[in-house]
């Protein structure tokens, strides 16, 4: 008779188990890498949807006020100033606009933000500025608030320094942060018959590119080149809005 083999208990070796942990851990930061690549996929859609937001928004309040802007005649004695100050090439400028790739400048007979009037005119200044360290661009608006005939808000000799402190009469808001690139384009419209659409022709900014225009542009485009989304365009017709005030 054989003897009897001895009970062999089940289990798993430490090799066993040691080759278990190991593919357990790959499978598990497998996961985890997923499961952060997911999570970051979700911030930054939710960060695109809401430059998207912001870019709707600033298409309605920007697109409003150049709806609402004047385009004011420069006087005889403000012409005479301009050719009195050496720091404006634009003396035989007409127009108070001004249009750079960087800025746009107009006028209005309210504030950019609100509705109402308030009896002052003011001088709306649209700006890109650029973060020396990141690179990213941002869309600025200041609004400078002033009488007509008595103060040149884009003048040198602008000053708020005999106001009421409790009025300040500059004010700046964002408009857009964190772009890759903003930047602007002027368009006028030429008919080329009596039926025919008019076509587009990009201005020069020599015409445009100071506090005192020459000429004015018929289209305003904006373009703006946002991270996670694809690059947007907004055109203003601004051909309407020829008013003086």
């Amino acid at each position: 008779m054989n003897p009897s083999r001895p009970n062999r208990k089940s289990g798993f070796s430490l090799l066993e188990l040691l080759v278990a942990l190991a593919l357990l851990g790959i499978l598990g930061g497998s996961i985890a890498g997923v499961l952060k690549n997911s999570a970051d996929s979700v911030e930054q859609g939710v960060a695109a949807m809401d430059q998207l937001t912001r870019l709707r928004s600033l298409e309605t309040i920007l697109g409003g006020a150049l709806r609402d802007a004047r385009v004011l005649t420069l006087s005889n004695q403000e012409r005479s100033w301009l050719a009195d100050d050496v720091s404006y090439d634009a003396a035989d400028g007409r127009y108070r606009f001004r249009g750079e790739e960087l800025t746009l400048g107009f006028a209005m007979d309210r504030p950019f933000l609100e509705a109402e009037r308030d009896g002052y005119a003011h001088w709306i200044i649209i700006e890109v500025r650029v973060d020396e360290e990141t690179s990213k661009n941002s869309l600025w608006m200041t609004d400078t608030a002033y009488l007509p005939g008595i103060d040149n808000p884009v003048g040198g000799d602008w000053s708020d320094a005999d106001l009421d402190e409790n009025w300040k009469p500059v004010k700046e808001a964002l408009l857009l942060a964190d772009t890759r690139e903003i930047y602007f384009r002027y368009w006028e419209l030429e008919q080329t018959g009596m039926t025919d659409e008019p076509e587009r022709e990009e201005m020069e900014f020599d015409d445009i590119d100071t506090d005192y225009a020459v000429r004015l542009p018929d289209l305003i485009e904006m373009v703006m080149s946002v991270p996670n989304l694809e690059t947007e365009s907004l055109m203003f017709d601004y051909s309407i809005r020829r008013k003086g005030i």
